[in-house]
């Protein structure tokens, strides 16, 4: 049964909450569980009684099916315990929400009932100016005040009750697991991270966050990074809840997608800027051999010879005028991008920059093969680097989608969730 979504005016959320329904439904599998595990027992203590089996492998057989019929025994003790447990506690938390529910009801009639006598502004300047009563005075106000009060009351006692009870069980299951049956550190590992819900929540919040940077990562690549670094923290907790038990491996799957897209995106941007950077050597290698090579045709067409001491001071200076025009092109500003190319690169401006860059030198330089390869290089990186931040905004958000309205997604993830086998456990 849906438990009441609204607590005013007793109080902001569900005072008692819990599902008797499901927890029953959980004693019954309990039951079924600790049945087999009996039948198993048996088998294995007839397995070690057997007279027909003779030999070294008989003994050896007949001692591990006599100890793993203690363990069933142990393990079938356990869940036959836990389980009345389990029982009892569904009744009395039951119990408790009926109790809450049935002040929740009184409280509301009567809230309702002085809502319902509430003066307006009219009434008040009337009440003013004849003396009458003040409304909070009314006797069906004052009756309906004592009401809200005992149901305060009444809730107070079922919260009270339902506290106890749980600590009550929880004391009760905490003994009945305290035997001989030992678990390993791996099985207190697991229910370490099973009550570590900041786990869980610092996975959320950091999600949120990431999602937040890969969208903004399409137009502004440098946030890439911290995103890929949230995205790798997010992937390291939800691998050890699916680890555990505690968590789902199809979250792990989306994330190692998410990682890789968002690995790629970083990658790509990088190598624009390497793909800039080097275009700017080599444009500057060949602005440098242009000037030389026109400081040279330029002596030669005024008739200045290149032989002797006023030769050599000559070709030396030559030499300076172009590593000047070299050092003049690699220091050169960047080109501004314009609106429309800052759009097409969705909205990152300095990668519009770097590829017009590129674009510009290879202009510049149309006999160079390199120039050339480069920007087309750099072009096609862009739209790698925005595909893939695209694509892992889509992954991303179509978990998320999946995850508020669609139950067949929830319950796939569920199917996708089982702890590995345990480390050091007597099983």
């Amino acid at each position: 049964m849906a438990r009441p979504a609204d607590w005013a005016p007793l109080t902001e959320t569900d005072p008692v909450p819990g599902d008797p329904d499901g927890i029953r439904r959980e004693v019954t599998h309990m039951k079924r569980i600790a049945e087999k595990l009996r039948t198993q027992a048996a088998a294995m203590q007839a397995i070690a009684e057997c007279d027909g089996l003779k030999g070294e492998y008989a003994d050896k057989l007949g001692d591990n099916a006599r100890g793993l019929g203690r363990r069933l025994d142990l393990a079938e003790d356990r869940y036959r315990k836990v389980k009345g447990h389990l029982n009892g506690w569904a009744d009395d938390m039951e119990d408790a929400q009926k109790r809450a529910g049935h002040a929740l009801d009184d409280a509301k009639d009567a809230q309702r009932t002085i809502d319902q006598h509430k003066p307006d502004s009219a009434s008040k300047g009337s009440d003013k100016d004849t003396g009458k009563d003040k409304p909070d005075e009314d006797p069906a106000v004052k009756r309906a005040r004592e009401d809200l009060e005992a149901a305060r009351t009444k809730l107070q006692s079922a919260v009270t009750f339902y506290g106890e009870r749980a600590d009550h069980y929880a004391g009760k299951i905490r003994s009945s697991i305290d035997d001989d049956m030992e678990d390993s550190w791996w099985n207190d590992f697991k229910a370490w991270v099973g009550d570590a819900d900041w786990l869980g929540t610092l996975a959320e919040v950091l999600s949120n966050i990431t999602t937040l940077l890969t969208f903004a990562a399409i137009f502004f690549p440098a946030l890439g990074v911290l995103a890929a670094i949230l995205t790798g923290i997010v992937f390291g907790i939800h691998l050890l809840m699916a680890l555990t038990g505690n968590g789902s491996w199809f979250d792990v799957v989306t994330d190692i997608a998410a990682f890789k897209m968002a690995k790629n995106g970083v990658k790509a941007a990088k190598a624009v800027k390497a793909l800039q950077k080097e275009g700017r050597g080599i444009s500057k290698d060949l602005a440098e051999q242009q000037a030389k090579r026109v400081a040279r045709m330029n002596r030669a067409a005024g008739g200045r010879g290149g032989s002797g001491r006023l030769g050599r001071l000559r070709r030396t200076a030559d030499n300076q005028q172009g590593r000047a025009a070299g050092v003049k092109t690699r220091d050169e500003a960047m080109p501004a991008a314009t609106r429309k190319e800052t759009y097409k690169a969705l909205g990152d401006k300095r990668m519009a920059e770097q590829v017009k860059d590129v674009e510009r030198m290879s202009g510049r330089y149309p006999d160079s093969l390199r120039l050339s390869e480069i920007a087309s290089e750099a072009a096609r990186q862009k739209g790698v680097s925005q595909a893939y931040w695209g694509t892992s905004t889509v992954l991303d958000l179509g978990g998320r989608a999946g995850d508020a309205w669609s139950p067949t997604y929830v319950n796939a993830k569920g199917d996708m969730t089982a702890p590995t086998a345990g480390f050091g456990s007597q099983w």
